[in-house]
């Protein structure tokens, strides 16, 4: 087996377990915030810990385990799908740099209460504005997604170095 054909598969397999968390993380947030809003409102049903009111953050979630699972095809070392696996780590990314930006606003919002004279207090890291804070599962995902993002990164700058110009004809001119 050559070294292009391991990565590729060793890309969609990692793809193919990232997709999965996603797609179980998503769906437990969109499906309970669904209950929650729309069902019985008021309700605070929560599965595993996850956040129970993001029906929007849910649905992201959904959507970027999908695109993971668009990298399947690289373990029949089809390269055209590298570019599923970029995107998806990038959408990851993208998603956890914004929870991870929630969270440091609420830490920021702790500071100013602190300073203006009351008792600090460390619960923000946990159940912040986004509701679980740091342990939101997004954060961490965009984390465990970003060595697949370097990867795709590196094997489609490879791709594009190895194919030649298509299309182009080279004629002498007499």
């Amino acid at each position: 087996m050559n070294p292009n054909r391991k990565i590729s598969r060793c890309m969609a397999v990692y793809s193919a377990i990232l997709g999965t968390i996603y797609i179980i993380v998503g769906s437990i947030e969109f499906s309970t915030a669904f209950w929650n809003w729309f069902i019985k409102p008021g309700d605070n049903l929560s599965l595993l810990g996850l956040p129970c009111d993001d029906l929007l953050g849910g649905f992201a979630a959904l959507v970027i385990g999908a695109v993971f699972f668009g990298a399947l095809p690289l373990w029949r070392a089809r390269r055209e799908a590298v570019g599923f696996a970029l995107v998806g780590a990038l959408l990851s990314a993208t998603f956890g740099a914004v929870y991870l930006l929630i969270v440091v606003a609420d830490g920021i919002g702790t500071l100013l209460a602190f300073l203006s004279g009351e008792e600090w207090t460390w619960n923000w890291l946990t159940s912040g504005t986004s509701g679980t804070g740091l342990l939101r599962p997004e954060i961490w995902l965009a984390l465990l997604s970003a060595p697949l993002g370097y990867i795709a990164l590196k094997a489609a700058r490879q791709s594009e170095k190895s194919e030649k110009p298509r299309g182009l004809i080279s004629q002498k001119s007499p």
